[in-house]
């Protein structure tokens, strides 16, 4: 399949440009990340993405056929390091069946891996990205193309960290590339609406080297956090949670502008898109273990209490029942990085696969 051809060739790619350099722990990643080649990916059923409008039309039929060059004007990699799930049953009474309540929470924290780390693999990961394009027939704007954008877009301070629903990342760019967002990167951005700055370059950019403009910004995830939600009493007696390791991206979005011509840094001959990732992609790589730290259980203390208040005729007399656990994933450079390249590989491998399934001429 084309999408096996891309990923294959790209992942050779990293493997032989890693294989002169000093780093031992370069070298066995890349040799990881080349035998653990991914499998096809169909890229229609991973992303998705439309023109603005209430008639918005499908970028597959739109924009990817439209232009040969590709500008990656960003690249920004979020990498979790922190996640926290919690779940909670509402206390109720009815004749015959009455409920406390219960509430469960559980977090997990990285250790292991430093900022040069993810330095390095979103450098790693950035070429990679750039070779699959290639392979799927794109002609890839060099960066000397990309300097006076950058050098007008806002910058975030790096490393850029952010907490979002639950979880913390810390963010990065290519080396030598600003880390910027704009007010589209949902849940990630440190701008607001009215600051346009950045997004409204895109479009003059695009009509300037007349080429199809993109930014990804993928999150990377080390774990599964799993909840049993917030549920009646009448419904449900325990709160559950739970987490598991496993390397993913879940959240890959990226503008996409073919602009034709601008004003005031909008398209007004072309298409102006939003793509996003409609499904996680994982790794099967192991990467580490996790490690209970500290958890604290009220069950039993609530059951005597609950006797006490049964006795004297008072229901729920313990109170909600609460669980509470902390725990690390521990790994190290060459684990993390092995696993984080492998799903980052698979995700802008089924991305550029996209541009390959839908050529321009």
């Amino acid at each position: 399949m084309r999408t096996t051809s891309i990923l294959a060739g790209s992942f050779a790619l990293l493997a032989a440009a890693f294989s002169g350099v000093a780093s031992a722990d370069d070298a066995a990643i890349a040799a990881t990340a080349a035998a653990a080649a991914p499998s096809a990916l169909e890229p229609d059923s991973y992303f998705k993405g439309q023109t603005g409008g209430t008639f918005g039309k499908s970028v597959t039929s739109v924009l990817l056929p439209k232009s040969k060059r590709v500008a990656v004007a960003g690249f920004r990699v979020v990498f979790i390091n922190y996640s926290a799930v919690s779940a909670q049953v509402r206390a109720s009474y009815m004749p015959g069946r009455d409920t406390s309540g219960a509430k469960a929470s559980m977090n997990v924290a990285l250790e292991g891996v430093d900022a040069a780390t993810f330095q390095a693999i979103t450098d790693k990961a950035y070429a990679e990205f750039l070779a699959q394009l290639a392979a799927a027939g794109r002609e890839v704007v060099p960066a000397s193309e990309l300097a006076s954008f950058h050098a007008e877009v806002e910058p975030s301070p790096q490393p850029y960290e952010k907490e979002v629903t639950g979880a913390k990342g810390i963010a990065f760019a290519p080396t030598g590339m600003p880390l910027f967002f704009t007010y589209a990167d949902m849940g990630w951005t440190d701008k607001t609406p009215f600051n346009q700055k950045s997004y409204r370059l895109l479009a003059p950019l695009s009509e300037k080297l007349q080429a199809i403009v993109i930014a990804p910004l993928i999150v990377v995830d080390f774990a599964n956090m799993t909840s049993s939600g917030n549920r009646s009493g009448l419904m449900a007696r325990d709160a559950e949670v739970g987490a598991s390791l496993g390397m993913s991206v879940k959240t890959f979005n990226t503008p996409m502008v073919r602009a034709e011509e601008s004003k005031m840094g909008l398209t007004t001959k072309g298409e102006d898109a939003s793509v996003s990732l409609q499904q996680g992609i994982t790794s099967d790589l192991a990467f580490g273990t996790m490690e209970l730290i500290e958890e604290t259980d009220n069950a039993s203390t609530k059951k005597v209490f609950d006797v006490i208040g049964g006795f004297m005729g008072v229901a729920n007399g313990g109170g909600a029942a609460r669980k509470k656990s902390s725990n690390a994933a521990k790994t190290d450079p060459a684990a993390y990085s092995a696993a984080a390249l492998d799903v980052l590989g698979r995700s802008t491998g089924t991305f550029a696969a996209w541009f390959q399934k839908y050529p321009a001429p």
